[in-house]
């Protein structure tokens, strides 16, 4: 292996000066190491912000790590390959050893609290869109039940369907009632612009191949679709469609946007070079869902009278009206395209579609109430209005025509959605990256579920901090190819000052190797964290009357400048924990006059710690600005007390 030290002298004398840098297209780091025939070729960027600037990495900034990786020449790139990379914050004066990167891979491949990152470039974040105008983002590799809550993204309105951009470097966040589209940059966590839609805009869709965002409108007033360029957000068409609830198919190749019209007898289909209306095909009344099979080249729409119209892609002509029983909620293309599968919210079934003859080969049960179907590799899931549990269908067991359904089922929550539930129309169910398992959306019990494939149970839950997650979405931040043939990419914000190892490590052929980077003050980052904010003041807490009692922790916030009371924080959260492994987190209530509350029930005698965290006001756990209270609950034989840390 390279020696470390003398790559890093070699990375240092190579950096451009700022001096050197042309303001409007920095010159990047970029670093290549070759071993045992493979080259790497390490590159860091900054994503442009509302702030470009052109000198180096500072503090907050959004940068790309690119690691292009191909045989010694350089013409051949490696597909496929486990590329995993870590950031870790060198000590003042730390000279690395020859030895580092290795030393630091194992620790961090290894995990635990002591093998944690400055930076980890192989994770991936839970979003929870709420339904109280908040969007969750979480880290889950904090641990489960004990979740970091990264950032919680205000908007003006409830959302009610998003989009995801296939770099997933932007979010598109529906927003009817104010008749905007969030656009939330996922490398800052926060809404970068708001689009004007000009309608109502419900349902999104993105085109496979990056270029425009469509949105159907909703409301009698204004049957249309609009669409905007994905890169400027610029409107490019407004276009008229059907009237009632709507639903975006765009195919694979980008070609056409199919939109349902639940209150019209037509579909809409629009060409997508043109930005026209293509043509308008005659399917019948009360489409609920739509979905584009690849392998067929088709479209399946399902109505709530329990018929599925079958339109060429192609031709865009209705080729085929498969009939069963009212009552269709949802339709969806298993993976591959060869079977379409379309549940039944009255009679509790789910049928499978064979794409190749346009016909119904299976029915099964699967709970009261289906609505809404999601897809793994391996399985299909189907959840439910009534009832808690998920159920699941092994695909490579569906396609047996006239044999029964496989089906097997995990409990996912206390609390069911209920007949009478409505709320966004988006995936309840998403698949982890590379995990063989999935989150589920408890709605109702205010938490996310992580199942593993193949288990009985939840193996555990992201709290979500008393908020109702609606649905949920993956943001995957590892290292992969994301486009370009061993080209393997992830974007991240970089840490604190300093200087940073960039631990690379490669599974086959083992490499292991670091390189460097270094990150500047940020004035501006310095002088938000300096001004000042609020004081958080412990006031005296209510203490247990008895074992077992509870004990209320009181909180005044006020304005460091005015002194006046601070209201309406939604992220107000509290941890509570004492000597041992005993916590708890919870959002604190506001009771008014600037006064947060929480209540807990202590385990037992001993002294328990208070922690505020609020990340809209740039409050962390543990900061030194910030009190810390110290109590003794009531059981034992001594008073209690507190101390303002």
């Amino acid at each position: 292996m390279t020696s470390f030290l003398s790559k890093a002298l070699v990375i240092l004398l190579g950096v451009a000066s700022p001096a050197a840098t042309n303001a409007a297209n920095p010159e990047p780091v970029r670093r290549t190491i070759e071993e045992k025939g493979i080259r790497v070729t390490f590159e860091a960027t900054r994503v442009a912000g509302p702030d470009v600037r052109g000198d180096s990495f500072q503090e907050g900034d959004a940068a790309r790590f690119r690691f292009t990786i191909t045989d010694s020449t350089g013409k051949v790139p490696i597909r496929g390959a486990t590329a995993r990379a870590w950031l870790s914050l060198r000590q003042e004066g730390e000279i690395p050893a020859a030895n580092a990167a290795t030393v630091k891979a194992a620790r961090f491949i290894t995990g635990g609290v002591f093998g944690q990152a400055d930076l980890d470039l192989n994770s991936f974040y839970v979003l929870a869109l709420n339904s109280d105008a908040t969007i969750s983002v979480v880290d889950p590799l904090f641990g489960f039940g004990n979740t970091k809550l990264l950032a919680l993204i205000p908007l003006p309105a409830n959302g009610y369907d998003w989009a995801l951009t296939q770099d997933q470097a932007k979010l598109f966040v529906s927003i009817p009632e104010k008749k905007q589209i969030a656009v939330i940059d996922t490398s800052r966590w926060e809404v970068s612009h708001y689009i004007d839609a000009g309608l109502h805009p419900a349902r999104l869709a993105l085109q496979p191949d990056g270029q425009y965002l469509w949105a159907a409108g909703e409301g009698a007033p204004e049957a249309s679709v609009a669409a905007f360029r994905a890169d400027t957000f610029a409107p490019v068409a407004t276009l008229p469609i059907g009237r009632g609830h709507h639903d975006i198919v765009v195919t694979p190749n980008s070609s056409f946007v199919f939109v349902t019209n639940s209150e019209d007898d037509f579909v809409s289909a629009v060409d997508t070079h043109a930005l026209a209306k293509a043509k308008e095909i005659k399917i019948g009344r009360g489409a609920v869902a739509a979905t584009y099979s690849e392998l067929a080249d088709a479209l399946y729409v399902a109505a709530a009278s329990g018929e599925v119209a079958v339109v060429n892609g192609k031709t865009l002509s209705l080729t085929k009206t498969i009939r069963t029983q009212g009552g269709l909620a949802d339709i969806a293309a298993a993976p591959g395209g060869r079977h379409i599968l379309a549940v039944n919210r009255k009679k509790d079934t789910v049928e499978i579609i064979e794409t190749s003859s346009a016909e119904i080969i299976q029915t099964g049960t699967v709970g009261r109430a289906p609505f809404q179907i999601s897809f793994s590799g391996d399985l299909a899931y189907i959840n439910h209005l009534v009832g808690t549990e998920i159920f699941m269908l092994p695909l490579g067991q569906i396609g047996r025509r006239g044999q029964p359904l496989t089906v097997v089922t995990f409990p996912a929550g206390q609390h069911p959605l209920g007949e009478t539930w409505h709320g966004s129309p988006a995936a309840r169910i998403v698949p982890l990256p590379g995990e063989g398992a999935v989150l589920v959306a408890g709605t109702l019990d205010r938490e996310v579920y992580y199942y593993k494939e193949g288990m009985a149970a939840p193996m555990g839950t992201f709290i979500n901090y008393s908020r109702e997650p609606m649905a949920v979405q993956v943001v995957d931040r590892s290292l992969r190819e994301r486009g370009t043939p061993g080209v393997y990419e992830t974007v991240a914000k970089v840490g604190k000052p300093g200087v940073y190892d960039v631990i690379f490590f490669l599974d086959s052929p083992k490499i292991v190797d670091g390189f460097e980077l270094a990150v500047a003050p940020n004035p501006k980052l310095e002088a938000e964290q300096n001004a000042p904010k609020v004081v958080i003041t412990p006031l005296v807490p209510t203490m247990p009357i008895k074992a077992g009692g509870t004990a209320t922790f009181r909180f005044r916030v006020t304005d460091k400048k005015s002194n006046k009371p601070v209201a309406a924080l939604r992220d107000m959260v509290i941890m509570i924990m004492t000597a041992g492994n005993w916590h708890e987190r919870q959002v604190a209530k506001e009771e008014g006059d600037g006064v947060y509350t929480v209540t807990v029930t202590p385990p037992g005698p001993g002294v328990y710690y208070a922690h505020a965290q609020c990340l809209s006001l740039n409050v962390q756990f543990g900061s030194a600005n910030y009190p810390v209270l110290r109590i003794a609950p009531a059981s034992s034989d001594s008073a209690a007390g507190n101390k303002n840390e």
